[in-house]
């Protein structure tokens, strides 16, 4: 079969090629389907906020969402490529992921980032908002990268014949961290779409602009769809397919970003007071 691994770091005799069932087939039809459609909406809001913007180029928040957009289609036409053979895997392959991942940081950085924006335009202490914003940024860059270290390695299957385990060894750290790094991402989302309902409510609604009640309204049931989006990752997780696991992420992280780029658009409504 031509559909082989090829490349530096990797044996093709004895590098395991997962198969793909009809049924992995239908699942990434579907699941790049729709990811292709919050990709067209988010494209279509993204152009209607940076033609808003009075300086696109020196926006930080417009240069995100199309980061954002580059990233998540990065990411679902290579794991695609890969389900319908077009791509083979390689070491360049899976960087390739990786680095399609990486616009600042990675994607959840960015979303995250978003939200911090969002919560600093709103608090009064700017300093503590700065901090927020730098903490954020460290964190989850502490996470990705960690993720990366172990994810590539156990990809490519690397053993030394004289160590044999090691290759076993990370993909069960890969395995695990994997999870873990997940559940962590939606606690992170989950605190602080939080934190911004509690500034919302203590430093507009408290000071008696009721105007703002709206905007917690929203919030709140879009946060429920943002934390499915995280749970639905981490359900994808129990596919055998890994490829077809990745397809999830764009989808999630496009749901996101239409959610964030919504929640902007309703802030500038409610403070032009329209």
């Amino acid at each position: 079969s031509r559909f082989t691994v090829y490349g530096p770091f990797v044996d093709q005799y004895t590098y395991q090629i997962h198969p793909i069932t009809c049924g992995d087939l239908i699942t990434a039809y579907v699941v790049f389907g729709l990811a292709m459609c919050f990709a067209i909406l988010a494209v279509f809001i993204a152009c209607q906020q940076t033609q808003r913007s009075r300086v696109p180029l020196k926006s930080l928040y417009v240069w995100m969402i199309w980061l954002e957009i580059v990233a998540s289609l990065g990411l679902a036409l290579l794991a695609f490529s890969y389900l319908i053979k077009v791509l083979r895997p390689s070491l360049y392959f899976y960087l390739g992921i990786v680095v399609s991942q990486l616009r600042v940081i990675y994607q959840v950085q960015i979303l995250l980032q978003i939200i911090c924006n969002r919560i600093n335009v709103i608090l009064q202490d700017q300093k503590k908002g700065t901090l927020l914003c730098i903490g954020t940024f460290v964190l989850v860059s502490i996470i990705n990268v960690s993720v990366g270290i172990i994810w590539i390695p156990a990809c490519l299957q690397i053993s030394d014949r004289r160590v044999v385990f090691l290759a076993v060894v990370w993909i069960r750290v890969n395995t695990i961290w994997d999870r873990t790094e997940k559940v962590l991402f939606f606690l992170l989302d989950a605190a602080l779409n939080w934190y911004f309902v509690r500034v919302v409510k203590r430093n507009l609604i408290g000071n008696g602009m009721e105007k703002y009640r709206p905007l917690v309204r929203f919030n709140q049931r879009m946060i429920l769809i943002s934390l499915l989006m995280d749970l639905l990752i981490i359900g994808a997780m129990s596919l055998h397919n890994g490829f077809v696991y990745a397809m999830f992420h764009p989808l999630a992280y496009l749901v996101k970003l239409n959610i964030e780029m919504s929640m902007a658009n309703l802030i500038m409504k409610i403070v032009v007071g329209t």
